[in-house]
């Protein structure tokens, strides 16, 4: 995750102190935080089903219509035969509706042809005065099944004709779907031939992928039309039987050998696994001037229906753009003929679950091999896991007819990769967080934040600035510590770094290098700071009138009290960071830090605690300082100018004052 390193640090800071908490915890325990996030990916999956479950729906809808483009589009049907009536049949026959006496002289040209079965996706509303010779052609002795039309709202409730084709249930079975009207063949009609529904279930975009199997229309139930074909053919008693095993659909509908998987409310799923091109489609026109192949015709299943647009039984279905009812009718006979009719197994929701957990394990998987690239690896895997679950769910559409959505599962598998990126990067947000502090506790902190973005370098990586200089030790610590306990010593110096740095910070300087008993402390260098003199003095007095108190007096006879001197300088230092790239340093350079560094050595001679160089003492109102006269400092080769900082010495304080005129130290109260 290395775009991590381009945020801006320090980000812990600005997190309240209860989420810092659960933050170090969840740091501690990644594998909570993990679960965490696959139980909220759960929870996001759950309340989005909760609210859109009919959206989620539809997308499987529409994922299984990409699938039934993946089916054989070289297959073919030759059982079953489109009659069917199209522009050209108008154009040469006259508008629809044609004559019942046309229409009886299409039914006796198929039965002359020699079809096994005919199947009309046509409606017989109202008398007419040429009923006759359409009711001899529907007696023929090649079964007929005429349609018939329920409305499924209870208004308006429109009542034309006569109903036929009643199954032998006693009741109407719970997987049935109530009807409210009807529109039947002619009462003339009705008694010359069997009937089915050819009710349509349309979806939200217009499409129709479902049908009821089973219509109860006042304790009445009727079967659809291609149910009521292989019930005519086969004199078949239908019975339905409740699905047992996880596989078994909700209800099974047994038509002898034939056994039609229905869900729960009794629908029964058209296949579109057949392509459009896969059906034999004969025009009307052609059957009825005797042109049409005897050899297609012969034995074949006839579905007779209408593709003329002025006829307007077009609907959308899955397959593409608008197409006649009747090629829905075709696609549900064909795949009841072959057995693969799809549907959703009473195992369905468990294969959501076990989808799901496959999905978080292949997820937990890849962050156990590959935690410095979650950012990359979670989402590659989230996609190839959607993908798979998607071409699974297309195999098992097609190959075992199982209809098993896949958008539930590939939704938590999305909302699990995200949380697990976004715990991931929190984790190692914070990871950095911790060791930025840890380091910036060691560094100035606006070091410790190059070291902590940077790569690794092996150049000098500095920066010159004007600025001043701090240099503070503790004099006399050496001889003090030889005899006494390191945890004591070890104390006197953590109080003295602590109270040293929170007044050098509060100062806006930046304590720079913690060495020994000695602080060195810049203004303007790592951070800027305008006034940078002024504020470094500042700092110098309150850090010896602070420390001063804080230091322990009991001195010996041979061991003299701790006592503090500062050295203070302007001037141009060179500040970063030196050496190899697998050991680095940091530092400052330059005769600022000479003069400051000397000029604290200079105070136990002076008897001074704050000596000041000439280029400070250059910038500040004289009367706040006391020149002392030159000195050759060592290492220099030119005298300097020293000036002191007078301070007040608090009561029973012993201190040694330098005689200059005497050139001797005598000690004052």
């Amino acid at each position: 995750m290395t775009f991590m390193a381009r945020l801006p640090l320090p980000l812990f800071r600005r997190i309240p102190l209860g989420l810092q908490v659960v933050a170090e915890r969840a740091l501690q325990r990644p594998a909570l935080m993990r679960l965490a996030a696959l139980l909220g990916a759960l929870a996001l999956t759950l309340l989005v089903a909760g609210f859109s479950m009919s959206q989620l729906s539809h997308w499987d809808e529409l994922s299984a219509s990409l699938s039934w483009r993946m089916a054989d589009q070289e297959a073919a049907e030759r059982r079953v035969v489109v009659v069917d009536i199209d522009e050209r049949s108008l154009q040469t026959i006259g508008p629809w509706p044609w004559p019942r006496a046309r229409q009886a002289e299409l039914l006796e040209m198929l039965d002359e042809a020699g079809v096994g079965m005919k199947i009309l996706d046509i409606v017989f509303e109202g008398p007419t005065e040429d009923g006759r010779r359409l009711s001899q052609a529907l007696a023929s002795p090649v079964p007929t099944v005429l349609a018939q039309l329920f409305s499924l709202s209870p208004e308006p409730a429109v009542r034309s004709g006569r109903l036929a084709g009643a199954l032998p249930f006693r009741s109407c079975p719970q997987a049935s779907e109530p009807a409210y009207g009807y529109m039947a063949t002619d009462f003339g009609l009705a008694a010359a031939a069997f009937a089915g529904h050819i009710t349509p279930l349309v979806d939200r975009d217009g499409a129709v992928r479902q049908v009821p199997a089973l219509i109860c229309h006042e304790g009445v139930t009727y079967a659809s039309l291609v149910i009521a074909a292989f019930v005519s053919a086969s004199n078949a008693v239908p019975v339905l039987r409740p699905g047992v095993s996880l596989l078994d659909p909700a209800w099974w509908l047994e038509l002898g050998g034939l056994r039609l998987p229905l869900n729960q409310a009794g629908h029964l799923r058209v296949s579109y696994q057949m392509p459009r091109a896969g059906f034999i489609s004969v025009s009307a026109v052609d059957v009825l001037q005797g042109r049409a192949p005897e050899d297609l015709l012969r034995g074949a299943w006839v579905l007779v229906g209408a593709t003329a647009f002025g006829i307007r039984d077009v609907i959308p279905t899955p397959q593409g753009g608008a197409v006649g009812g009747v090629e829905v009718h075709a696609q549900l006979l064909s795949a009841m003929l072959d057995e693969r009719t799809p549907y959703a197994p009473l195992g369905a929701p468990l294969w959501s679950w076990l989808a799901g957990g496959g999905s978080a394990m292949l997820l937990l998987a890849a962050l156990r091999f590959a935690p410095r690239s979650a950012a990359i690896v979670l989402p590659a895997v989230a996609v190839f896991n959607v993908l798979a679950l998607f071409a699974l769910s297309a195999l098992l559409l097609l190959k075992q007819h199982l209809w098993l959505g896949w958008v539930s599962p590939g939704l938590f598998t999305v909302f699990a990769a995200v949380l697990l990126t976004a715990g991931e990067f929190a984790r190692v947000r914070f990871e950095r967080e911790r060791l930025y502090r840890n380091l910036s506790s060691y560094l100035p902190e606006p070091v410790a934040r190059e070291v902590a973005t940077l790569g690794p370098c092996a150049q000098v990586r500095a920066t010159r600035r004007e600025a001043t200089v701090l240099y503070a030790d503790l004099r006399n610590f050496s001889a003090y510590c030889a005899g006494r306990p390191p945890e004591e010593t070890a104390m006197v110096l953590h109080l003295f770094f602590t109270t040293a740095s929170r007044i050098v910070e509060e100062h806006g300087g930046v304590v720079e290098e913690m060495v020994g008993d000695s602080l060195l402390a810049v203004w303007n260098g790592s951070a800027p700071c305008a006034d940078h003199g002024p504020r470094a003095l500042g700092a110098a007095l309150a850090l010896w009138q602070s420390c001063t108190a804080q230091l322990p007096r009991h001195g010996s006879r041979h061991v003299p009290p701790l006592d503090l001197g500062i050295g203070v300088e302007t001037g141009s230092v060179l500040i970063g960071s030196f050496g190899p790239a697998a050991r680095r340093t940091h530092a400052v350079l330059g005769q600022a830090v000479t003069v400051a560094t000397r000029l604290q050595a200079l105070t136990g001679d002076l008897a001074q605690p704050i000596l000041i160089g000439s280029a400070l003492a250059a910038c500040v109102d004289p009367g706040r300082i006391q020149k002392l006269g030159d000195f050759l400092l060592t290492g220099l080769m030119a005298p300097c100018t020293v000036h002191a900082m007078p301070v007040e010495y608090p009561p029973g304080h012993l201190r040694l004052v330098f005689d200059i005129e005497a050139d001797q130290r005598v000690a004052r109260g």
